[in-house]
């Protein structure tokens, strides 16, 4: 009976915290997202307060130049995102062309094309849209508004992390009365510092070196803007199996449309799958270890789960927060 209800109180206690996660989602998706990128840099920060620089300002420092490292990635981005984007219709078109020459099993494309034309009105909608550059504001407001708050959430929680992780995990253990319940409390959260910054600092590099491989892959098979792609599979792979088959499929569908031949279109796709293959099961297990190693199932429930709770962030989320909770367990 007592065992029930502790399961009782500890199963409330987490459709709670779940609840909040969904409902605050804004709040509470950028902190976590800033916890977990302050376990990564955490070692940095404190390797260099060591040899006599100041804590808030190698905190600072470091968030700059991660931030500046995103903006010149998107920069350099930006152009062949633009050239795929306005090329969108056209490319669909091309891409249904060259799937029914492989056989013409796709005639559900043509019911697809011509459902989606009906609810939207075709070409003869007799009620055409007028957008209005104030409509347009508003529109363009209501995407930016959400996203440069949580964006400064981020940031500002990620400094405030990095600065005061000491005190912010002294008062985190004051919520426990006994010694032995504190020592448990502080070896759970030293264990979780230390699994995510290897699993995260070794997962980062290998996504760089994934990312150089892919480049230089679809380079040499002569797919356009091969940067491109192989940013693609560097930030995708940190999300486990669900990132590299985006990143096939993507290769896949270019690759038809680049290319007139079946056989040419899928060397990349291929090729990637065996790197992909390589790196998972080979040499990431193999750098970070066995006792980081989580059950495949429970990392595929995981992403379903915090991907509909948090959309693509969640995806990202999904691994640490399972790993914490596996380490969490082990301790227990």
């Amino acid at each position: 009976m007592n065992w029930a209800v502790r399961i009782s109180v500890v199963g409330l206690f987490v459709l709670a915290l779940a609840v909040i996660a969904f409902q605050m989602a804004s709040v509470v998706m950028p902190v976590v997202l800033a916890w977990v990128v302050a376990m990564v840099l955490l070692p940095v920060v404190d390797g260099l307060e060591r040899r006599g620089l100041p804590r808030a300002l190698t905190s600072i420092v470091l968030v700059i130049i991660l931030l500046a490292s995103i903006m010149v990635v998107l920069g350099v981005l930006t152009v062949p995102l633009t050239y795929w984007v306005g090329r969108a219709s056209e490319l669909g078109g091309l891409l249904k062309e060259r799937l029914q020459t492989l056989g013409n099993p796709f005639a559900f494309f043509d019911e697809i094309g011509n459902a989606l034309s009906q609810v939207t009105g075709g070409e003869n909608s007799e009620s055409p849209v007028n957008l209005s550059s104030s409509n347009i504001v508003t529109v363009i407001l209501s995407v930016l508004t959400p996203v440069v708050s949580q964006t400064l959430i981020f940031l500002v929680a990620l400094v405030f992390n990095l600065i005061y992780h000491r005190d912010i995990q002294s008062g985190m253990l004051l919520l426990f009365q006994t010694d032995s319940a504190r020592q448990m409390a502080k070896d759970i959260l030293r264990d979780i510092q230390v699994n995510t910054s290897i699993y995260f600092g070794t997962l980062t590099v290998v996504n760089i070196c994934l990312g150089i491989a892919a480049t230089v892959l679809t380079w040499l098979v002569g797919l356009p803007h091969p940067f491109l792609w192989g940013m693609l599979a560097a930030v995708l792979n940190f999300i486990p199996y669900v990132g590299a088959a985006i990143v096939i499929a993507t290769l896949f569908v270019i690759g038809l449309i680049v290319f007139p031949a079946l056989g040419h279109a899928v060397i990349a796709p291929l090729a990637y799958l065996g790197i992909t293959a390589l790196e998972g099961q080979v040499i990431t297990p193999t750098l970070i270890g066995h006792r980081l190693t989580i059950n495949p199932f429970l990392v595929f429930l995981s992403i379903a789960i915090w991907s509909w709770v948090w959309g693509p962030v969640g995806a990202f989320l999904a691994v640490p927060i399972l790993l914490c909770a596996m380490v969490a367990l082990r301790r227990l």
